[in-house]
């Protein structure tokens, strides 16, 4: 299922998005740094024991290694390809059945979902009859999300391939692509390759997924070469859901899944999981996405709730109201904020706003438009409308 070279990447993607915070770097400059050096205790990356003591935690837990009885293990050595071998000896002997895998939650705290070996292992089975004749696959996103695991090192793995990712990946993207590639990226990366001047070479295939990616973009990336563009339908609760190469169409499910009702998913071995959108059903097998129910936003592949992002903000004692939106940019989604503070609205004010904000929330919660004002805007009837 996942070899031990395909597990070590994934393993520094994962030891990279948690030590960036504390490191004060991007994941992407640490991964750059983790894929230089073999040990651990070695490199520009180098952690120490606290380091490898918060790192092992989070390698346990997405492997579920307790289960197993070898987490002790990554305490005991220092390189990641042996960390691997132990992690693939007991996938492939049974013993670990499941992965568990952080929701894309903000704010409120994401969440843990296990996800069954068995359930990955048959949808990348699906997806590698459909990308058939892919002879690289170039990663833009981060390998330890759901998404980026199954398209990436699970389906390398599985269409026996190379995997290409991180500052690897970002250059390959820019100065390096050739027939036969498939791209994964998020909606953010298809948006800023549309408004460049590239023109991709023939057959070169790219994969879209967290968010829903706006026509224009994929039709723009049609337009400069892209032969075909997959969007994938799901989310961390059920992996993937469905897919469609036609803008026309709807989001075929994925053999596993059958209608339930309306509202609601049922699995090859019958449970039933609750679709993460309101959609339109064109047939059984066939759906369309059209409002999420727990009115978060995407950003960035994070799920961002505005308003909490709200509640947040009005606790801050210069605060006394304010109201957060989304804001749509020809990069993607991000949030915007207009405030009403307690004081004068003057310069200090803004100032301080904006190094609470940056100190206090990450990026994809941050509003990166703050208006402030005397009241909110409100239109004839009273209600908030957009600024």
């Amino acid at each position: 299922m996942l070899s031990v070279q395909n597990c070590t990447v994934t393993l520094q993607h994962l030891v990279a998005a948690t030590l960036a915070p504390s490191r004060g770097v991007s994941a992407t400059e640490l991964l750059r740094d983790l894929s230089g050096c073999e040990d651990l205790k070695d490199g520009a990356a180098a952690l120490d024991s606290l380091d490898q003591l918060t790192v092992a935690g989070q390698v346990a837990e997405f492997f579920e290694l307790e289960k197993a009885g070898t987490e002790q293990f990554l305490l005991r050595r220092t390189r990641l390809n042996q960390w691997s071998e132990i992690i693939v000896d007991s996938l492939n002997d049974g013993t670990l059945t499941q992965l568990w895998f952080r929701s894309g939650g903000t704010t409120g705290g994401p969440k843990l979902i296990p996800q069954s070996v068995s359930r990955l292992r048959t949808e990348v089975c699906e997806i590698s009859s459909l990308v058939k004749g892919t002879d690289r696959i170039v990663s833009l996103v981060p390998l330890h999300h759901i998404y980026g695991f199954i398209w990436g090192p699970l389906l390398s793995d599985q269409l026996n391939v190379p995997l290409i990712h991180g500052p690897d990946a970002i250059q390959t993207s820019h100065y390096g692509l050739q027939s036969g590639d498939l791209v994964l990226g998020m909606p953010e990366w298809w948006q800023y390759f549309c408004s460049s001047h590239s023109r991709l070479p023939d057959g070169v295939k790219g994969v879209t997924s967290t968010a829903p990616c706006p026509p224009r973009v994929i039709q723009s990336a049609l337009e400069k070469g892209l032969t075909s563009m997959f969007e994938v339908y799901g989310s961390s609760e059920t992996a993937g859901i469905g897919w469609r190469d036609d803008l026309d169409s709807g989001f075929q499910l994925f053999e596993h899944w059958k209608k339930h009702d309306d509202d609601h998913l049922e699995s090859e071995i019958g449970h039933v999981y609750s679709l993460p959108d309101l959609v339109d059903w064109k047939t059984d097998r066939s759906l369309i996405p059209r409002k999420r129910r727990d009115n978060a936003v995407q950003v960035g592949g994070v799920n961002v709730w505005p308003d909490r992002v709200k509640d947040f903000i009005d606790n801050h004692p210069h605060v006394q109201v304010c109201a957060v939106r989304p804001l749509d940019t020809i990069y993607g989604t991000r949030l915007k904020a207009f405030v009403v503070p307690i004081d004068e609205a003057d310069g200090e004010v803004r100032s301080e706003l904006l190094d609470w904000l940056k100190i206090n929330l990450t990026a994809a919660e941050r509003p990166i438009q703050l208006i402030l004002g005397d009241k909110l805007p409100r239109n004839s009837m009273g209600k908030l409308c957009d600024w």
